[in-house]
């Protein structure tokens, strides 16, 4: 990026963001387009087994026709093709050995695990397409919170556990990883929203909750496995926080104020301007590819202009260091990355 921060502001986060996982969801289905594309017609490419990066923790496929999407250490996606169910199943078996077997469930054609430092993997296998997708995640890194005594994530009580890492914190929309927190603990906290009026449309499963409460705040809750769940809360303008519920006691912590954008560096709006237009883009592509999937083929020319747009702004977004963000480009990137992963949270849920 060519934009350099206006200054430093003494009051910023500590510690490098997962900034990947806001984009990430973006694969997940892209890479599945990928597969159904070339099965099409697109044409086979080369799969080029990194030897560096995350990849490493990984058995090497089979098959040497796919797409390796990003590999980094803290996030791995691949698409790999001409596989049978057989040669999936050996490939489960491979990373098991290689230990991904803690909080392991799988089933004919995936598999979900961890391992003992939590590296999380999943694994698809679409037999009709003869397609095997392939994500792993580096483990969250974590630090003691405080949970928000203003903005969204005031409106929901605290949990118990003050170790986790909250990745966006605004007025109008708060997201964290929790960690620390059984799947006991995920339950009991889960009745403690519903108590606290968190039960409109509610829809409960065994690891997500998602409900509103009378003032239209949706909150959605998930038991991410490891130990460790996500709190999402999207709160509409003009809603208001209720004192916190006794025995749900919270420390101090002062929010993002909203930005002026007349204090925010022109280039770096832009930035993160145009990286928003991109997300929304994707989200309307998304829809229109989930209304006909048959129609893959007419929609190649615009999947692989959007891929080539993915990585360059996987690569802008994740070289902005918030440290060295003035106040109102600070306040602005928490803005706009509220916004976006609450859109991206769309998809995935």
């Amino acid at each position: 990026m060519d934009w350099e921060p206006a200054s430093k502001s003494a009051d910023k986060p500590k510690g490098k963001k997962r900034r990947g996982r806001l984009i990430a969801v973006v694969i997940v289905v892209l890479l599945v387009i990928a597969g159904v594309s070339r099965c099409g017609g697109g044409g086979d490419e080369r799969l080029d087994w990194p030897t560096s990066g995350l990849a490493t923790m990984l058995p090497k496929p089979e098959s040497g026709v796919g797409n390796v999407v990003i590999n980094d250490n803290e996030k791995f996606s691949a698409s790999v093709d001409g596989y049978t169910q057989e040669q999936f199943d050996s490939y489960v078996a491979q990373c098991q050995e290689k230990g991904f077997s803690v909080e392991a469930t799988s089933d004919v054609d995936e598999l979900d695990a961890y391992t003992e430092d939590g590296h999380h993997l999943t694994l698809h296998f679409y037999d009709s397409l003869e397609n095997m997708d392939i994500n792993l995640e580096a483990p969250i890194e974590m630090g003691t919170i405080s949970w928000p005594t203003a903005g969204a994530g005031s409106l929901v009580p605290a949990p118990t556990s003050t170790t986790g890492s909250i990745d966006s914190d605004s007025s109008g929309f708060f997201f964290a990883y929790v960690g620390e927190t059984s799947a006991e603990d995920y339950a009991a906290y889960v009745d403690a929203c519903s108590s606290a009026g968190f039960n409109v449309d509610y829809d409960r499963g065994d690891t997500w909750y998602g409900a509103d409460n009378a003032d239209g705040v949706s909150l959605r809750v998930e038991y991410r496995g490891f130990n460790t769940m996500s709190v999402s809360v999207d709160a509409p303008d003009g809603a208001e926080a209720e004192p916190v519920a006794e025995g749900e006691t919270a420390t101090t912590e002062t929010t993002t104020p909203s930005a002026d954008a007349s204090g925010v560096d022109p280039d770096f709006k832009a930035t993160m301007d145009g990286y928003e237009s991109y997300v929304n883009e994707y989200i309307d592509f998304m829809n229109t590819y989930n209304s006909d999937p048959n129609n893959v083929v007419g929609m190649l020319t615009q999947y692989n202009e959007m891929m080539q747009e993915y990585a360059n702004w996987a690569e802008q977004i994740e070289a902005i260091d918030e440290n060295s963000l003035s106040a109102a480009d600070l306040a602005y990137y928490t803005e706009v990355m509220g916004r976006v992963n609450a859109r991206l949270l769309e998809i995935g849920q």
